[in-house]
């Protein structure tokens, strides 16, 4: 009975709460607490007061996470703006030739900025201070890392030749060839073939240089400079011949470069073709930019013009007419006559013109122009005595003066002297 009863009370409590949860009044857990409103209040404030917390927290990490960043990102700027400053400071100075400068200016910049290029440059600013081992020391790191680099090479191969290492020189410079670079690898390229040429020119390796150089001159764009420059190291390479073509294909331009022009008269003047250079020097002599030379170089374009000049008035041309060539070859004689008279007076010469004196005994004492004229063997026969003549005496009293000296000229190479 006393059981019964309880299960009644249970049911109808859990009716009044079922019932109370409809009106709102009342609620119940999972447990089957009962919570009044006021719990159920104070759960809500709790509920809110953690999520605002929550909230608060994520906010201020947020703030001073933006903080931070903020504050890194100032401090790299910075840092990367000191670095730009300092290696503008440092390449200014190595432009302007204050190595030691922009070695402290680029080592200061590495220390804000690393950077390949930068690297390069301080090893670059060593060399050019003359601290040679520690630049050596630093390129050959850099080359470790990147052998292939042209920039590298060529300044690894410009530190073996200040050391004399030849091999280890031509070798860097040719790996600079054929490494990469960055810009315009085709320019360094050719610079550097030029710089290898005047390299091996200095080790007097001229046929090396020129090998280089004529590879230069077949790649070399359609610009006059640089055509000039080429031109220019193949002279020291002593391709006298392979220059003047340079410089006359240059010299065809309108108008005509000065440098094509007195350089085509020079090398014609050393390959003993007057006519070439008189032609070129002429038209150097004349155009206004000469002004701009140096007088040294303007004295020796007018006396390489003179002495051009007054060889061809002595030569005796074959187009020539006869009377004056002729009376060319009659004044070589006489002038080649009395030098061998000079020399012969010294008796420490007169067994070495013995040979020449006899040649000069069997022509007839007196020769006339008309003889000459009539006379094409002669002519010829006298003509060749002269030249010998001239270069039998120097050899044996010392080099001549005056017309002399232009016949002797001649003699090097007469068939060059009229040479279109």
């Amino acid at each position: 009975m006393r059981n019964l009863d309880a299960s009644q009370h249970h049911a109808g409590q859990t009716a009044k709460i079922w019932e109370d949860n409809h009106d709102g009044t009342m609620t119940t857990l999972h447990s089957g607490v009962v919570l009044t409103p006021e719990e159920r209040l104070a759960r809500r404030r709790l509920i809110f007061h953690d999520a605002l917390s929550l909230l608060t927290l994520f906010l201020i990490t947020s703030v001073i996470f933006i903080l931070t960043w903020l504050l890194h990102r100032s401090f790299e700027d910075h840092r990367e703006e000191l670095g730009r400053r300092w290696k503008a400071r440092g390449e200014l100075a190595l432009h302007e030739g204050r190595a030691k400068d922009a070695v402290d200016a680029l080592r200061t910049a590495l220390a804000y900025v690393p950077s390949r290029a930068t690297e390069i440059e301080l090893a670059t600013a060593l060399a050019d201070a003359g601290r040679t081992t520690e630049a050596t020391a630093y390129f050959n790191t850099l080359w470790d890392s990147a052998p292939g680099d042209g920039m590298i090479n060529l300044q690894l191969a410009r530190l073996a030749a200040r050391q004399g290492d030849e091999p280890t020189a031509v070798l860097h410079y040719q790996s600079a060839l054929d490494g990469t670079w960055q810009g315009n690898g085709y320019d360094r390229r050719r610079e550097v073939r030029l710089e290898l040429a005047g390299y091996l020119i200095s080790r007097r390796k001229y046929d090396e240089a020129r090998s280089q150089l004529i590879i230069a001159a077949g790649n070399a764009p359609d610009d006059p400079a640089i055509k000039i420059q080429i031109a220019g190291l193949l002279e020291q390479a002593k391709d006298v011949q392979s220059a003047l073509d340079i410089y006359r294909a240059v010299a065809a331009r309108h108008p005509a470069p000065l440098g094509a022009l007195t350089g085509a008269g020079r090398t014609a003047f050393e390959l003993g073709m007057y006519r070439v250079a008189a032609d070129y020097l002429s038209r150097a002599l004349a155009t206004p930019s000469a002004a701009g030379l140096a007088e040294s170089d303007r004295n020796a374009d007018r006396t390489m013009f003179a002495t051009a000049d007054r060889i061809l008035l002595l030569f005796p041309a074959d187009d020539l007419p006869a009377r004056l060539r002729a009376e060319r070859i009659l004044t070589l004689r006489n002038t080649a006559h009395a030098r061998l008279a000079t020399c012969a007076a010294n008796p420490a010469t007169t067994a070495s013109l013995g040979d020449l004196a006899a040649r000069w005994e069997q022509l007839p004492t007196r020769i006339t122009v008309n003889q000459l004229e009539q006379q094409p063997d002669l002519e010829q026969n006298l003509f060749q005595l002269a030249l010998d003549t001239e270069t039998v005496t120097a050899a044996s009293c010392g080099a001549p003066t005056g017309d002399d000296a232009l016949i002797l000229r001649i003699a090097q190479n007469p068939g060059a002297v009229e040479q279109p």
